[in-house]
């Protein structure tokens, strides 16, 4: 037994320490891990807010180690032959799997009973913490070290990947590309700008798709322009809707959570379109629908689908994703990082820097 230094919480109650904390150091363990970077989102917040509920401790344990989103670095491998050497820059996969049919096959982001685990979510330690130990089975390798500045963002990259499989699923009910085979001419919207709503616009284009991410009110120039260059327009749509709505949605993407936000643009999916809903937010206010919103609905084979999670192919999709734009678009998906704090700056849980896109927490 020994002792790191982490971040918890008293889940789900709430708060944020950075203690001391035993850690067992087991027997035969594959292989133990120093996070280079962990990543902070609404979900950590929420968790040190104590206003998700979901949120649980290990059993017969007091505390949470929080943190899933994480690039780390191997410090010691039990066997060699793995595939992964120390040294190793590697993403830890966050959901690990139950007994159910599709976590039986590597698809825990689709259990059927609820019955897995979330580092640093529910029910398993997560990754804010001086070292680990975990198994290889759990790791994606990062092998191109250029990205090492970038691959935290593979946690929130991969759900991206996720949400845009089960569009390829669920399109397939109608012919969705134009004459020509393809989508030119299709138009996206993203609701939000956080970093899961920078990332579907970015993924959006990356599939054809006229782009455009909103929100209700204005962003940094400097966050428009790095839209701008993945060929992604702005705009707020509190000043000029109209411009978001002309021409109809075919794909609508919602990260913010906000219900009378979705059904604000629900309003104009054309025929055959789809919606991809990704953000929670359980303290949302009430929105009402009427049966003339159903009807529209339904008489344009509208297909509206809920996205959670993603398994081990898409992280490794998603690393993918980020070679390839960080070779074509430089240091843009850098600006995405917008602060890195210290493991002992804890009031980052609390307070949202101005401006902020991605905060980080540097582990030395």
């Amino acid at each position: 037994m020994s002792s790191v230094m982490a971040l918890t919480t008293r889940a789900p109650r709430g708060g944020v320490t950075y203690e001391s904390i035993d850690l067992e150091e087991p027997e035969n363990f594959e292989v133990k891990l120093k996070p280079v970077y962990t990543g902070i989102c609404g979900t950590d917040r929420g968790i040190v807010r104590g206003s998700l509920p979901f949120a649980y401790n290990p059993e017969g344990e007091d505390r949470l180690v929080l943190g899933h989103e994480s690039l780390c670095r191997v410090l010691e491998i039990a066997d060699n032959n793995l595939g992964i050497k120390k040294g190793d820059y590697v993403v830890p996969l966050v959901r690990r799997p139950g007994g159910c049919v599709n976590c039986s096959i590597g698809r825990p982001d689709n259990c059927s009973d609820g019955d897995k685990h979330e580092a640093g979510i529910t029910g398993l330690h997560g990754f804010m913490r001086e070292h680990f130990y975990d198994r290889i089975e759990n790791l994606v390798k990062v092998s191109d070290s250029n990205i090492s500045d970038i691959a935290v963002l593979t946690e929130p990259l991969k759900n991206v990947v996720k949400g845009f499989e089960v569009f390829d699923v669920v399109s397939r009910r109608a012919v969705y590309a134009g004459k020509d085979s393809t989508l030119d001419g299709k138009r996206s919207v993203v609701v939000g700008t956080g970093t899961q709503g920078y990332l579907y616009a970015f993924m959006s284009r990356e599939y054809g798709f006229d782009t455009m991410a909103v929100n209700r009110h204005p962003i940094e120039d400097s966050n428009v322009e790095m839209l701008n260059s993945f060929g992604v327009n702005f705009v707020d749509y509190s000043k000029n809707e109209g411009e978001v709505v002309k021409g109809g949605i075919d794909l609508l993407i919602d990260t913010s959570g906000d219900p009378g936000t979705v059904f604000r643009f629900m309003k104009y999916l054309n025929y055959n379109a789809v919606a991809i809903l990704f953000g929670t937010n359980g303290k949302a206010p009430e929105a009402q629908v009427d049966g003339s919103f159903i009807d529209y609905l339904v008489e344009r084979n509208i297909t509206v689908a809920g996205v959670v999670d993603a398994a081990k192919t898409h992280y490794e999709t998603a690393i993918r994703y980020l070679r390839k734009w960080k070779y074509i678009h430089g240091d843009a998906l850098s600006n995405m990082i917008t602060a890195k704090f210290d493991p002992a700056d804890t009031g980052v849980f609390t307070s949202k820097p101005h401006g902020e896109i991605k905060s980080v927490i540097k582990w030395s």
